[in-house]
């Protein structure tokens, strides 16, 4: 497995473009890929998750792949041509092969929060609701929250860092709009099932992935 990035350049119009319409950097995305791997991708675990983050000062994609990308076209697009800031791919496996039960990780998450009410999708839309579903979640992906305490409480030890009501066509040329709500989680993991974790990694937690959402990522708890 890869994990890549890429520092998107949110002066030029076309990126600013893509941020707001995900189905557009979800085709930049792929384009990345030979066809074959994208075809291949869909039914086996190793698919294609990304996910873009908006930090302080820069805002970055953030791409997860069995095979490793080309993204030439996304920094002639999107980035910064010189080759300082055009990203980097980094081997992922072994992050993966690491993982044992009991470790603690920084972990952040990218994720549309919703719930089946008589077959019918409904977005969660208050922080407690994405709080909740993420915990919801958790065991059955291998992992725990870490606890911290605050006003002598304690409490699980992530939060929600950003979060957006996205409405958006998927192409030009529909009528109908998608509509996300979708939340940035952040925060301590703890390893239960090392396996599991391993599965959700790669393969993304809930829906709309195609959005760029569901992709969970580790790094040192410092």
């Amino acid at each position: 497995m890869y994990l890549s990035r890429i520092a998107i350049n949110k002066d030029l119009r076309k990126s600013r473009q893509a941020l707001a319409f995900p189905q557009m950097m979800h085709a930049a995305v792929l384009a990345s890929f030979p066809p074959d791997i994208v075809d291949e991708g869909r039914d086996k675990l190793e698919r294609v998750l990304w996910r873009t983050d908006h930090m302080a000062d820069r805002t970055w994609l953030y791409v997860l792949s069995g095979k490793k990308p080309d993204f030439q076209h996304i920094v002639e697009q999107f980035g910064w041509e010189n080759a300082g800031q055009a990203g980097e791919t980094k081997e992922y496996s072994d992050l993966l092969d690491r993982l044992e039960e009991g470790q603690q990780w920084h972990f952040r998450l990218h994720a549309n929060p919703v719930r089946n009410i008589e077959g019918k999708i409904l977005p969660h839309v208050t922080i407690d609701q994405q709080k909740q579903w993420l915990k919801d979640r958790a065991s059955k992906n291998g992992f725990s929250f870490g606890l911290v305490e605050i006003g002598g409480e304690k409490h699980d030890a992530f939060d929600i860092v950003y979060r957006d009501r996205q409405k958006f066509k998927k192409a030009a040329t529909d009528k109908s709009f998608v509509t996300l709500s979708v939340a940035t989680f952040e925060g301590t993991l703890v390893v239960e099932n090392a396996e599991k974790l391993r599965y959700a990694m790669c393969s993304g937690i809930g829906r709309a992935k195609a959005y760029g959402c569901g992709l969970l990522t580790l790094a040192y708890k410092k």
